[in-house]
């Protein structure tokens, strides 16, 4: 390919199904069936890469006209490093030798004539990959109908669905870190049971299951070329890897990167639910009672490794002049030396992840009367109770955040820590019991053609404590390793960490080397990827953040409530109109950092907090929790920590940075509150003369205290409440409120056809008779936007 096009291909969708249906045994048993299938291929022109010479992938940057520096040579005099004798690497690293021959060869702007030289990536690209974004999609349904008796009724319904997507895997191979597919597997089965017990009362069965099931990653090649010994890795080894992909690296500068599958594209899900429910329903006068209860299970397995074999940056630092004020350099020529990035910029190098297997169990009872006090009146009145089981995990690897507990580590006292369930009491959770929902109705009809409506009730769930994500209340079962690359020299520069060069090094460390210590070949040398160790104690993940959940907390509460009357005009024209509102209480939020200093702490100390540093009134304060703070947290080897460290609830956790999110994150935090309200009308113009038509419009406002509530993509102010010990301060219009929605749709007809104004008969009315015209109009207000 010598130019991009300028057009793109033409785009293809193909589409085709049927249905079937009829009896198998006379007046007795019914079948129904349908399948659809849908294919298509979407243009992706958005595959450019900087990739490296064929010279360049060997360590020869002779022809490029920057120049490429040594880090593993003393500086120079003045500071700045030692060039590559001929701009050639001579020994480079074999694990970025293999990596980079994986690269496909340039294109752009001329395949004869891009292999020359690179210029660090100042042009943009040179490679350019076009494709096709395939998506396939099958699904069926089968039904079955069961005459059994004038007193009984079954019937059973399975469904299917299968989805396939993915991007264009630009490299053809399966080194495109960006390159994913992803299948999605979906089956639902119910069946239904109807008995006529007497003429007066029904009993009806239902049970059903559903799974649903998706396979995300990158090219499953992959796991057939994931051996890291083979690759030439010391460490991590294949024992430490939970999950098996090619490890990845990313360049800083050039752009992009190869090997495994990145940005989080790894996803394994797989949910399950099963339902059973049964209701009996007795006529009784002018009273039908209805009684029940449910039971249902839930089932999920998921997991979602960021890097499992690895993942390592590269930018132009280890081999530009000098690591202050640059000067040449390559991301590709870092990468053959081995060298990472500054001091404290890798993160997430190595993920030991946790993939859960959990289960939660709902039960529920309830009861109904709907009383028909005269033909004008009628009044449906009930009670639901609800109780939902705690979640727990397969292999008991689940923790609760316990507030009151207490315990002294190397002489540190504390109060507050996690709590780890065992296989006697697997839930980390206490089961609410009190969760009773009252419903009340009333229908009253005062005059023939008006109508008078309204009711209310309490709804509880869904419940934080069912089956949830992996990261919610699992420390201490996953680890992240991080890749302490580089130190800096004397000059400021950057070198591998651990050896002699490092400033203060310790005697005897050895030499740089491509593939020594903390180099690409070994970068932990002190082992790593190991999960914390337990100890039956409150002293785990001690000066770490948390992610966790309370042992004990209210159900989610909604009360729902209604008003309206209904007027039928002449014509069959129906005016309805009514006041809908709702309450939501206890509502669980994303996250709260219980170490969040409360506003009033931070008024009455101001810059005494130290927030700031480099401010005059900074007061600092006895580091009175350095025994217990890891190597990871920032205040580590710190005699004295800003007095904001001492002010927070449980100054014990945290990883020492400042603000919401670095000390204790409590999921599902019942602390969110709303209020909605609305008026809503509808006018429907009921089918006559082969013509309806609907209109519809809402005014709504929803008030919230959460700024990030469920389905975010809809709605979210983003960040953290200003004090999570008082969520009334952000009491606000909600960022998923939409004031004004009309919709309006019509449905007419045609007059061609047997019978019609214009009749046909034959052939011609199999074409053309019997179609019917319809159109769809929505206009609404947006969500809240936020002014930057």
């Amino acid at each position: 390919m010598n130019s991009e096009s300028n057009q793109s291909p033409a785009f293809h969708r193909y589409q085709e199904g049927g249905s079937i249906s009829g009896p198998i045994l006379h007046k007795k048993l019914f079948f129904f069936g349908d399948y659809e299938a849908t294919q298509q291929q979407a243009f992706d022109g958005s595959n450019t890469f900087t990739v490296p010479t064929t010279a360049e992938r060997t360590g020869d940057f002779s022809a490029d006209n920057f120049t490429i520096y040594d880090p593993t040579q003393l500086d120079n005099p003045d500071g700045t490093r030692q060039p590559f004798a001929g701009n050639k690497i001579a020994n480079p690293n074999p694990i970025a030798l293999k990596f980079l021959s994986e690269f496909p060869k340039c294109n752009y702007p001329n395949a004869s004539t891009c292999d020359a030289a690179t210029d660090g990536g100042a042009s943009g690209y040179n490679l350019y990959l076009p494709g096709l974004d395939p998506t396939t999609a099958q699904k069926f349904d089968v039904r079955m109908d069961y005459y059994a008796s004038e007193k009984q009724r079954l019937f059973a319904r399975f469904s299917f669905d299968r989805l396939f997507t993915s991007g264009v895997n630009a490299f053809n191979n399966p080194w495109d870190l960006d390159y994913a597919q992803n299948i999605t597997n979906g089956r639902n089965f119910i069946i239904g049971d109807d008995y006529t017990i007497s003429p007066t009362t029904v009993l009806q069965l239902r049970y059903s299951f559903t799974r649903h099931y998706e396979n995300q990653g990158g090219d499953p090649g992959q796991a057939a070329i994931d051996n890291l010994a083979t690759l030439g890795f010391t460490t991590p080894t294949a024992a430490d890897e939970v999950y098996k992909t090619l490890p990845y690296v990313n360049f800083g500068d050039v752009g992009g990167g190869i090997g495994g599958t990145a940005n989080y594209n790894t996803f394994i899900y797989a949910s399950e639910n099963h339902d059973v429910i049964a209701t009996l329903t007795k006529s009784w006068g002018k009273h039908e009672i209805s009684a029940g209860g449910e039971y249902m299970k839930r089932f999920l397995n998921v997991g979602q490794p960021p890097a499992p074999s690895g993942a390592y940056a590269f930018n132009v630092s280890a081999t530009d002049q000098s690591t202050a004020n640059g000067g040449g350099g390559s991301d590709f020529a870092s990468f053959l030396v081995g060298m990472g990035t500054a001091p404290g910029s890798e993160s997430y190098n190595f993920t030991k992840d946790l993939f859960v297997a959990e289960a939660s169990p709902y039960y529920a009872a309830f009861v109904e009367d709907t009383y028909h006090a005269n033909h004008a009146l009628t009044i449906t009145a009930g009670l639901r109770w609800d109780i939902f089981g705690g979640k727990t995990e397969r292999h008991n690897r689940l923790e609760y955040f316990d507030p009151n507990a207490t315990d002294t580590v190397s002489g540190v006292a504390f109060t507050g820590a996690e709590a780890y369930v065992t296989s006697g009491n697997r839930s980390p959770f206490t089961t609410n019991l009190t969760n009773f929902g009252p419903r009340l109705g009333v229908s009253w009809q005062p005059a023939n053609h008006l109508v008078v409506r309204g009711g209310g009730g309490f709804y509880f769930g869904p419940s934080a404590q069912m089956v949830g994500s992996a990261s919610l209340d699992s420390d201490g079962f996953s680890s992240v390793t991080n890749w302490n690359a580089t130190c800096y020299n004397a000059d400021g520069n950057t070198v591998y960490n651990g050896t002699n060069q490092c400033v203060g090094a310790a005697e005897g460390s050895p030499a740089p080397s491509m593939t020594g210590i903390y180099s690409l070949t070994d970068p932990f040398p002190n082992g790593c990827c190991s999960a914390h160790q337990f100890a039956g104690r409150a002293g785990n993940n001690l000066g770490t953040t948390l992610n966790t959940m309370l042992h004990s907390q209210r159900t989610q509460e909604t009360y729902n409530f209604n008003f309206g009357v209904e007027y039928e005009f002449p014509h069959a024209v129906v005016l309805s109109a009514g006041y809908v509102g709702s309450r939501g209480l206890f509502l669980p939020l994303g996250s709260l950092d219980l170490n969040q200093l409360p506003l009033s702490v931070i008024a009455s100390n101001n810059y005494a907090l130290c927030v700031d540093t480099s401010n005059p009134n900074c007061q600092m304060v006895s580091n009175t929790w350095a025994n217990i703070q890891p190597a990871t947290n920032a205040n580590y080897g710190q005699s004295q920590v800003p007095l904001w460290v001492s002010l927070q609830q449980y100054p014990q956790f945290g990883n020492g940075g400042y603000g919401s999110g670095n000390g204790v994150n409590v999921h599902g935090y019942p602390g969110g509150d709303s209020e909605y309200s609305s008026l809503q009308t509808k006018v429907q113009k009921r089918m006559t003369k082969h013509f309806t038509t609907l209109a519809s419009f809402t005014w709504g406002k929803i008030m919230t205290d959460d700024g990030n509530p469920p389905l975010g993509f809809v709605g979210s102010h983003g960040g953290a409440p200003q004090d999570a010990k008082n969520m009334n301060l952000e009491h606000s219009i909600s960022p998923q409120d939409v004031k004004y929605q009309f919709t309006w749709q019509a449905s007419y007809d045609l007059p061609v056809g047997r019978g019609r104004a214009l009749n046909l008969s034959g052939p011609m009315n199999i074409i053309l008779g019997g179609w019917t015209a319809n159109t769809v109009f929505y206009l609404s207000s947006g969500i809240p936007s936020i002014r930057r």
